[in-house]
């Protein structure tokens, strides 16, 4: 028996696996978007399962906060803020160095998701925003790959596959991301640790054997789960779920993808932050704003990005804005969950 057989030889024993749905798990890659809570806890279950390649996008960085479900990061990884896609990717790579892992700190976005996605076999959800999401329900129908979607708030977690030409996308059961302040957010509502790993747990089996080439029939099913009742529902979609007239099964308008959907500032979920991508990007010189940014607080260069306090910008928590900016011009505000508040940040400090 080889190593890999040997690594994965409790996996190789259950029904419907084999050395070749293994082989075909090795010769698949996984898009992660995002390294929050849910995509930690998916790229930790694919890399253990014997996923080939796993390329990872996340534009935050790790703080202390995260620690409590991200089941990738140290108190190190916080201590330091180290770019979530680079700590993640180095904890996947330990596990198992047969994997390969790449990790972008990067945000994903029209512009860039395709050249993300070129080689994917599978789009998993580990994102924190609505607007995010349609986007990838956009390269998963124009370009035929499925999308695990997967999401979780307080208690509650919820998974479906897209799946195009077998069943309904995200725009068939939700024609439009919810209203600001509609949905609940884990600023507001907190979020429950195992809902993470039960969430992902459903999802990743799904998404895991579907790369394998081992079928069930549940694999279509919508599946919510709330661990304060200790409930599950499950909800049959087939064919008959898709929508007639939607935009982006029968219509074929990707209006996330073209760009024309796409918000300048973002609340991180969680964070008390906002992520401010200006209009352009371009190359930022670090040091050299780090140097003009030492008037107004006590800022560093590090692990390819700029980070530090204004001293002078009070935020209302009575604490001071903390700015993290990276090369290509993008920045995290944190000390408000309001995005005026970040752009007004980066304007005086910036500029836009």
């Amino acid at each position: 028996m080889s190593a890999g057989s040997t690594r994965f030889h409790r996996q190789l024993i259950l029904p419907g696996f084999s050395e070749a749905a293994q082989q075909r798990l090795r010769g698949s890659h996984a898009l992660v978007l995002g390294c929050g809570a849910l995509g930690c806890a998916s790229a930790d279950l694919l890399v253990r399962a014997g996923v080939g390649a796993i390329t990872l996008v996340d534009r935050d960085i790790v703080e202390e906060t995260n620690l409590q479900r991200q089941c990738l990061y140290t108190d190190e990884d916080a201590r330091r803020g180290v770019p979530k896609a680079e700590a993640a990717a180095a904890r996947l790579r330990a596990i198992d160095p047969g994997c390969s892992v790449r990790g972008w700190a990067d945000d994903v976005r029209s512009e860039n998701v395709l050249g993300y996605a070129e080689h994917a076999t599978i789009l998993i959800d580990g994102l924190d925003n609505f607007e995010t999401r349609y986007l990838a329900n956009d390269v998963a129908v124009s370009k035929g790959i499925p999308y695990i979607y997967c999401a979780a708030v307080g208690y509650e977690g919820m998974t479906f596959p897209v799946v195009p030409g077998e069943g309904p996308c995200l725009r068939c059961l939700y024609p439009e991301p919810p209203a600001p302040g509609v949905a609940p957010t884990c600023d507001r509502a907190g979020i429950f640790g195992p809902a993470i790993g039960v969430t992902a747990g459903f999802a990743m089996a799904v998404a895991i054997r579907r790369m394998a080439g081992i079928t069930a029939p549940s694999d279509g099913d919508l599946l919510s789960v709330d661990l304060l009742d200790g409930r599950t529902v499950r909800v049959p979609l087939g064919r008959e779920q898709r929508v007639a007239g939607c935009p982006a099964c029968e219509r074929r308008q990707f209006e996330f993808l073209a760009g024309g959907r796409s918000s300048q500032a973002t609340t991180l979920c969680g964070r008390n932050a906002v992520q401010v991508m200006p209009s352009r990007t371009g190359s930022i010189d670090l040091g050299e704003l780090c140097g003009k940014l030492a008037a107004h607080g006590s800022f560093s260069v590090e692990s390819g990005r700029l980070r530090g306090t204004l001293e002078r910008e009070p935020a209302q928590s009575g604490e001071h804005f903390e700015l993290t900016v990276f090369p290509d011009g993008r920045a995290i505000v944190r000390g408000s969950p309001e995005p005026a508040d970040a752009v007004r940040i980066y304007a005086k400090y910036i500029g836009l």
